[in-house]
This record gives structure tokens, C-alpha cells and sequence, in this order.
């Protein structure tokens, strides 16, 4: 019973089987759960976050125990965490929750300097922390590029 909760949590709510992207169908999971949740106030939607990383962590960290893969594609809560975490920034319009999913996307793939470092502490916490680094990276280009539209216009 334990093992199929942590497994269902571990991939996303099964977002992170898809054979196709599988990074992407979880961050895409995470855009129906900011959707969902949307009308919570700021308080619950921190709550929620603090409780997605957190079940994240040991989720992440069952899956790798019990298969010997180090952040494997499926578990994709990470992405879900992260991107809830990312939106936490910004009102859930149409153009901010397109734009985080694609910057959250490059920098996810891509993991800039320092993101790939995180990976070498290992374990749950590091599945999780690599994807809220690139949250971060993602709220600062987002940050600059309405800045920058706000400019021009």
C-alpha cells in the first residue's frame, strides 16, 4: 500500500509514465494543479507546496532505494513542486502560466550552473532542489521579460 502511494506521488500522479516527455507531461501536471488550486490563498498555496516537496523528497527518495535509478525520468514530482513553487510569483493568467512552462522547460533541460551541482548531494532532496533551482532561474527571466515588455510598451 505504502509503496503504491509513494510511486503515485513519485511520478506525478502517473503523469511521469508517459512515454513520451516525460518531464514535460509532469510539468503540465503541475499547470493543472496550479489551475486547480488557483482560487486558494497565498497561505494554503505555500502550505501545499511545503507539502509537495516534502512527500517530493521522500517520494524521490523511495523510488531511487527500491530501483537503483538516480532521479529517474518517471519521478516527475519534482517538476510538479517546482513549477507549483515557480507560480507562487506570479497571477495565473493565461500568458504567465505559458511563459513559466517554458522557461521553466529550458532551464529544467539545460540545468545552468550551479542546477547541475545540486544533483551531487544525492538522494530525494537533490531530485527535488535541482528543479526548484531552475524555478528560480526560471522567476528571474520572467521577471526580466515582463520587464522588458513592460519597457517597450
Amino acid at each position: 500500500m505504502i509503496h503504491n502511494i509513494l510511486y503515485f506521488i513519485a511520478t506525478g500522479f502517473y503523469s511521469g509514465r508517459s512515454p513520451y516527455a516525460p518531464g514535460t507531461a509532469g510539468t503540465l501536471a503541475g499547470v493543472g494543479l496550479v489551475v486547480l488550486t488557483g482560487w486558494f490563498s497565498l497561505f494554503y498555496q505555500i502550505m501545499l507546496f511545503i507539502i509537495l516537496f516534502a512527500a517530493g523528497v521522500l517520494a524521490a527518495e523511495y523510488h531511487e532505494r527500491t530501483t537503483g535509478e538516480k532521479d529517474a525520468p518517471e519521478v516527475v514530482i519534482d517538476e510538479i513542486a517546482a513549477y507549483y513553487f515557480l507560480m507562487l510569483f506570479f497571477q495565473n493568467s493565461l500568458n504567465n502560466l505559458f511563459w513559466a512552462f517554458v522557461l521553466f522547460r529550458i532551464f529544467d533541460i539545460v540545468k545552468p550552473h550551479p542546477i547541475g551541482k545540486l544533483e551531487e548531494i544525492g538522494g530525494g532532496i537533490a531530485v527535488m532542489l535541482d528543479d526548484i533551482g531552475a524555478a528560480v532561474y526560471s522567476i528571474g527571466a520572467l521577471l526580466v521579460l515582463k520587464g522588458l515588455l513592460w519597457i517597450i510598451l
